[in-house]
């Protein structure tokens, strides 16, 4: 008898126990489904402050711990965003915060990329005092002060130029000039040789 119950009792432990342990994995699983949740909806209050200029919400929100580099759907973070928009004051918020400068979106547009739209000095200034690479390429091999040109920034394009940017597509052409030259060059001495060889054969005649 005494063996029987002890079973029992050992049966109901382990039952106790496989719950515990269900209940503590269950509850595991939904605080980590809500810190998702509000992490997204952080992410999003973040990106939609920044795009909208609301420079009290970002710092709200980064002094909360809200990373500053969390990125949207479309992979975008608040300082690509407050770039694009032209936000300065927020632009500087961010990176006082330790914002990427370098991050890009899913199209591979950096920050930088997307001041030039804007064309702010400023923030062009501030993106490329904080580090951010004047030589990127987008996803299409776009480089930024390719993009800068394509824009009609010339002031911008000046100041990538004095921060060693390098247009890729100028230096193409600028090299298939000088391949272009080379050609004409072979083909005018070509032609010297021609007329020589020709020159050298009618003298060669009248000798005769």
């Amino acid at each position: 008898m005494t063996l029987k119950v002890f079973v029992i009792s050992s049966q109901v432990v382990a039952k106790r126990k496989s719950v515990f342990s269900m209940a503590k994995k269950l509850s595991f699983f939904i605080l980590l489904t809500l810190s998702s949740l509000i992490f997204a909806d952080n992410a999003q209050d973040l990106f939609s402050a920044a795009v909208n200029g609301k420079e009290q919400t970002v710092a709200s929100l980064l002094s909360q711990g809200v990373d500053v580099n969390t990125k949207n759907a479309a992979q975008r973070t608040a300082l690509i965003a407050a770039s694009a928009s032209g936000n300065a004051r927020i632009v500087k918020l961010l990176l006082t915060y330790g914002a990427d400068v370098n991050l890009a979106d899913s199209t591979g547009t950096t920050a930088l990329m997307a001041a030039l739209a804007f064309g702010s000095e400023d923030i062009v200034n501030r993106l490329i005092s904080a580090g951010a690479d004047v030589n990127a390429m987008d996803n299409q091999k776009v480089a930024v002060i390719t993009r800068a040109k394509r824009l009609g920034k010339d002031n911008l394009v000046k100041l990538l130029e004095t921060a060693g940017a390098k247009d890729p597509e100028a230096e193409a052409a600028m090299k298939e000039g000088e391949e272009g030259k080379d050609k004409d060059k072979e083909k005018d001495k070509s032609k010297d040789k021609n007329k020589e060889t020709d020159k050298d054969k009618k003298d060669g005649k009248t000798k005769k």
